[in-house]
């Protein structure tokens, strides 16, 4: 019941100052709405907002953190894209983030069938193509590129022509290679254009669980919990990833039956230390022997004593030493 009241709250964190605290709150608002926590409508409303974030034009990291979160949340609900679809041509243009334009990408690649200038928006950043520093902002027009030439294929053909050129020559990414490799060799073989384009369009990247499939690091988890006790658990990665192979300690499970039966007779350790102790006494213990009392002697401190320095004439403090004891004679 109160969802509205924490998004109203956390739309008020979006222009703190602290650049973390803006990005956290737009994250939470995207978190509330992916995972259908906040009651009926709010999925819709929470997209709202960050469409309107997306214009945020003077906070860069709000709008590249605003275009994520879409990108997430049309993958977990389909049907918001008819909310999201417009201001995306003219976001592409102010968005400076890489994570930020390649999320915009996505969205005008699922979006593109609604929207009339998504064609043209791409076909000015595949002729920068030369100046994307940013792999991902790569694969995301390649994307993105192909799937709309199933939606708008007149329009789209030279486009696709041309990325599929500079992506398969692309030597900065294997991911980026690699892919184009498969959609260039997709249609050219497929003996159907439905096949190719059921590949391509199928909403199988759909979030049906509480975490997409590229987050489930259950495997990660698993080997963690033999590295419990090492950095690996604050790295969030295998030792093997950041410590050299002839420094890793191995670490040995110790197996659930000790391999020694429980009735086996424990020898007791005996200290040589100890033992020449005993001897020396006669075989009596330390605890047996008689103790001598030691006298205590007093000394003699002088009344006045110079504790800063400060007096030349004030007396310094004498302290006799006492004479020594010598150590009882035992019996």
């Amino acid at each position: 019941d109160n969802a509205p009241d924490i998004v109203a709250e956390l739309g008020e964190l979006v222009a703190n100052v602290d650049e973390m605290m803006g990005r956290i709150a737009v994250q939470s608002m995207a978190s509330i709405a992916m995972h259908d926590s906040g009651g009926q409508g709010a999925v819709e409303s929470i997209a709202r907002r960050l469409v309107e974030m997306l214009d945020l034009h003077g906070i860069p990291h709000i709008s590249s953190e605003a275009a994520t979160a879409l990108a997430s949340l049309v993958r977990r609900h389909p049907s918001i894209v008819s909310v999201v679809s417009a201001p995306l041509p003219r976001a592409l243009k102010y968005i400076s983030e890489p994570a930020g334009k390649a999320s915009v990408i996505f969205l005008l690649g699922e979006c593109g069938e609604s929207i009339v200038e998504a064609p043209y928006v791409l076909e000015k950043v595949i002729d920068s193509y030369d100046s994307i520093a940013d792999a991902a902002v790569k694969t995301a027009l390649l994307g993105a590129t192909v799937k709309l030439f199933f939606y708008r294929p007149p329009e789209v053909k030279n486009m696709l022509g041309k990325v599929l050129k500079k992506a398969t020559e692309d030597v900065s990414s294997q991911d980026l290679h690699d892919r184009a490799l498969f959609y260039y060799r997709l249609l050219r073989s497929s003996p159907d254009t439905n096949i190719a384009k059921s590949i391509v369009t199928s909403k199988s990247m759909t979030m049906s669980t509480k975490h997409f499939a590229e987050e489930d690091d259950s495997e990660l988890r698993a080997a963690l919990m033999h590295e419990f006790n090492t950095l690996c658990t604050i790295y969030r990665c295998k030792a093997e990833n950041f410590i050299d192979e002839e420094n890793i300690v191995k670490f040995v499970k110790v197996p659930k039956e000790h391999p020694l039966p429980r009735e086996a007779p424990v020898t007791p350790v005996t200290d040589p230390g100890v033992n020449a102790i005993t001897n020396h006494m006669g075989g009596v213990a330390m605890a047996d022997a008689p103790q001598q009392s030691v006298t205590a002697v007093p000394s003699t401190v002088s009344a006045e004593v110079d504790l800063l320095g400060f007096g030349d004439d004030v007396s310094a403090m004498s302290v006799p030493t006492p004479a020594p004891v010598g150590p009882a004679s035992l019996q």
